[in-house]
């Protein structure tokens, strides 16, 4: 099929018309699909698997431009965005092009997202580190990417105020655990706090502070 026309348009991308047909497309598609950028030029004969190439990256670039609008609102992962830009008739192999050209761009981060996410969390109540990892995790960001958030979000400080509060709410449920013996209490809010993620450093810290006495004094233990 031959070339009928080349038109060079803004933010790299070209409109052909071939084979009564016609494609917008950004040139940054061409070479990850293995197509030179030479071959684009009017009057040139494209065979089939040349123009369905194009045709993807015609499809990839709609696909960014829809993902760039969602992104303009708020920053995504690259696994809800996916799920996003299919819901909206985006092909599955347009998406994975779509997404690693704006991510090279610098345009999608799953690191920019968890720390955004993070941060959203840091007034909620109930948050612990298991729960946030986990939300992270459910919004396909990985455990490298988000133990490097949690670290960067949640300092010391904040970390402190998050057990203090879940500290509370697990003494307030052993305390109608009648089963329990006084001194069972501690052991089993220790052994609970480490399920919810909190590190032994910081527990036994915790367990020595002013905060943790004061919330064991109240309770007559």
């Amino acid at each position: 099929m031959r070339i009928e026309s080349v038109e060079k348009r803004a933010s790299g991308t070209v409109k052909i018309a071939v084979g009564g047909s016609s494609f917008l497309f950004r040139e940054a598609y061409l070479a990850a699909l293995d197509l030179e950028a030479s071959i684009i030029f009017p009057g040139n004969d494209l065979d089939e698997d040349a123009v369905d190439r194009i045709g993807l990256a015609s499809a990839a670039t709609e696909a960014d431009r829809k993902a760039i609008a969602l992104l303009a609102r708020a920053e995504q992962s690259r696994f809800l965005l996916a799920a996003k830009l299919e819901k909206r008739d985006c092909e599955k192999q347009a998406v994975s092009l779509a997404l690693d050209f704006l991510e090279k761009e610098g345009l999608l981060s799953d690191r920019r997202f968890a720390e955004a996410w993070l941060r959203s969390k840091h007034g909620g109540s109930g948050s612990t580190p298991r729960k946030l990892l986990a939300g992270l995790r459910g919004r396909g960001i990985d455990a490298e990417v988000s133990a490097a958030a949690m670290a960067l979000v949640f300092g010391a400080d904040e970390r402190n105020r998050l057990l203090g509060s879940a500290a509370e709410k697990e003494w307030k449920r052993l305390e109608k655990s009648p089963q329990l013996r006084s001194r069972e209490l501690r052991a089993e809010l220790k052994s609970r706090l480490r399920a919810l993620g909190f590190r032994p450093a910081e527990l036994a810290e915790w367990l020595e502070s002013e905060e943790a006495a004061a919330l064991f004094a109240s309770s007559g233990e």
